[in-house]
């Protein structure tokens, strides 16, 4: 069972990631979590110095929880295309509540603080190469097509990526983004016989 630090932190990060959707990463300041959390700015400074280092570990929090459920359904045995559905149903969620803003506070963060695109080039890789593991688990398990591993997981990563980001900008309906998404399980599944 996680601590008390670890829960609060845990916590912030939550509320952050909606506060960071909604308004870019520029606009968002401690003084803002601390009227989302609830917490007082001293609360709020145990945990995190800066709005920087809240949205790091919220990049990197949401990629330790993918990646951990991926390792544990892949244990568990469960089907690849379910796995990959779920995965999908993720990402239309997250772009119905927004996400997409989150997609864009990514590139702001990126761009305003001039980071070295180490991070940015370590996020995009851990996206690849997780996707390139589900469906390397989906060929072994004869769900998915063969394919080009690498290729075909590239190309949904930047696809997905395209889709959220401009779904911040773009007024894309459910059916829409339903449909796109559900193209991407059509290209990679074996054909039913």
């Amino acid at each position: 069972m996680p601590k008390k630090g670890e829960r609060t932190k845990s916590e912030i990060i939550g509320i952050a990631k909606k506060e960071f959707c909604k308004k870019g990463f520029s606009a968002v300041t401690m003084s803002d979590l601390c009227e989302a959390t609830g917490l007082s700015r001293g609360g709020l400074y145990r945990h995190f110095s800066s709005t920087d280092e809240v949205f790091i570990a919220l990049l990197e929090a949401d990629k330790d929880d993918w990646q951990a459920e991926m390792d544990k359904a892949m244990e568990k045995g469960v089907p690849a295309i379910q796995m990959m559905g779920y995965y999908l149903e993720q990402m239309r969620t997250g772009i119905a509540e927004g996400a997409g803003g989150l997609s864009l506070a990514i590139y702001e963060f990126m761009r305003n603080k001039q980071v070295e695109s180490v991070f940015l080039d370590a996020r995009y890789d851990f996206a690849v190469n997780m996707m390139k593991s589900l469906l390397q688990y989906g060929q072994q398990r004869g769900e998915f097509k063969p394919c080009n591993l690498q290729m075909e997981a590239e190309h949904i990563v930047i696809f997905l990526d395209g889709l959220q980001t401009a779904s911040a900008v773009i007024p894309f309906s459910d059916e829409v983004i339903s449909r796109q998404l559900n193209n991407i399980l059509e290209t990679i599944k074996m054909e039913e016989r």
